[in-house]
């Protein structure tokens, strides 16, 4: 881009479409230091989503009401609240070092790795189950308590998470902070109780005034449970059902899990169903399965497949497959092809094979896996 030639974008009118806080992330999030880059406008875009993204998840805390920022009790710490807790520690100290190394894109990277992929995609949907609805009167008192922590962790995560999102975020969380009541207990000045006056957040164990600590590998049981919900979405993908559709599932595991461990996995596995067994139960013949350190599970395909019309859907995927196997084959046993390339399209073409070969293996693990 050059002013010169006039090629530029106005940021006044990105502004006007998007937002300054869209603007100011979304380039920040894309432009590594001392380099330079082709000007998109989805990356302002980006930005714009993830401003939303912020906005929803401060309203649903709001929505679920409370009072703010109340002290955690470690002693109710779930698996998932340790998880997200030893997540935010480790954004923390990842941004921390992006801004000594005056690298900007790389904490905007972390920041939103961290907010959308794991606080808003994981462990907002794995709280659900003790939250329940919006309004919902939680009458046992161990549910009770259990919400509450819950709060406190979602105040606790979102108090850090304003504070650490406001040089690139300013105006909106500004906006949040208020909102969600975490101004109060600031001192007043001539212009309120900003977040420029909040301290800056520390990871954990440079934090003196963090009350609990987590222990090594906290967040270990949670994130094999999230690697197997990854595994069961698979195996719906696999056979072709949608992604909404709820479907039964049945969990083996070696010793049984509480309740509350079982209630998120069927949330986040969107199932109709989730069917917990022990090591002696045993599956009838061809019932696909995926299994990590938490267990196998099991997806049973009665009634939710055309058995017939699925195993013709695979056999011709799998033609189609092992025709792209044979081009991607030849063109590497050409030296014509292979001496002349440059390195990068050599690489690219090894990783099309790679990645046609694990998609023939899947074909034929499914096929393997059909009833009758």
């Amino acid at each position: 881009m050059s002013k010169s030639l006039g090629n530029s974008p106005d940021p006044l009118d990105l502004i006007a479409k998007y937002g300054a806080d869209a603007l100011r992330f979304g380039v920040m999030r894309s432009a590594p230091l001392g380099q330079d880059i082709l000007f998109d406008e989805q990356s302002v875009e980006l930005g714009r989503n993830f401003c939303n993204k912020l906005w929803n998840a401060c309203r649903f805390r709001q929505m679920h009401g409370g009072d703010t920022e109340e002290e955690i009790r470690p002693d109710l710490l779930t698996t998932d609240d340790r998880w997200i807790l030893s997540r935010l520690d480790l954004a923390l100290t990842e941004v921390h070092q992006a801004f000594a190394d005056y690298r900007f894109s790389d904490a905007t990277a972390t920041l939103y790795r961290f907010f959308w992929g794991e606080y808003c995609d994981w462990y907002v949907e794995a709280s659900k189950p003790v939250l329940g609805l919006p309004g919902e009167a939680v009458t046992d008192p161990a549910r009770a308590a259990l919400k509450s922590n819950k709060l406190a962790v979602i105040d606790f995560v979102l108090g850090h998470t304003l504070r650490v999102f406001h040089p690139f975020l300013p105006f909106i969380t500004e906006e949040l902070w208020h909102g969600m009541g975490f101004s109060a207990d600031l001192p007043e000045d001539r212009g309120g109780r900003t977040l420029l006056q909040a301290t800056w957040p520390k990871a954990f164990n440079a934090d003196e005034k963090i009350y609990f600590r987590l222990e090594e590998g906290a967040e270990a049981a949670a994130q094999a449970k999230y690697d197997l919900v990854t595994l069961g979405r698979n195996l719906k993908a696999q056979f072709n059902l949608a992604s909404g559709k709820k479907v039964r599932f049945v969990l083996r595991t070696a010793s049984p899990l509480p309740t509350e461990e079982t209630d998120v996995l069927r949330g986040l596995l969107n199932a109709e169903a989730l069917q917990t067994e022990g090591p002696a139960w045993q599956p009838s013949r061809g019932t696909p399965m995926a299994a990590n350190s938490l267990g196998e599970l099991f997806l049973p395909l009665e009634g939710l497949i055309d058995v017939a019309a699925e195993r013709a859907r695979l056999e011709k995927e799998l033609v189609r497959v092992r025709g792209e196997i044979t081009k991607v084959q030849d063109k590497l046993g050409n030296p014509s092809f292979t001496q002349k390339v440059p390195a990068s399209v050599l690489a690219d073409h090894q990783q099309r094979l790679v990645d046609w070969q694990a998609r023939e293996r899947q074909m034929l693990n499914a096929l393997a896996e059909l009833p009758g």
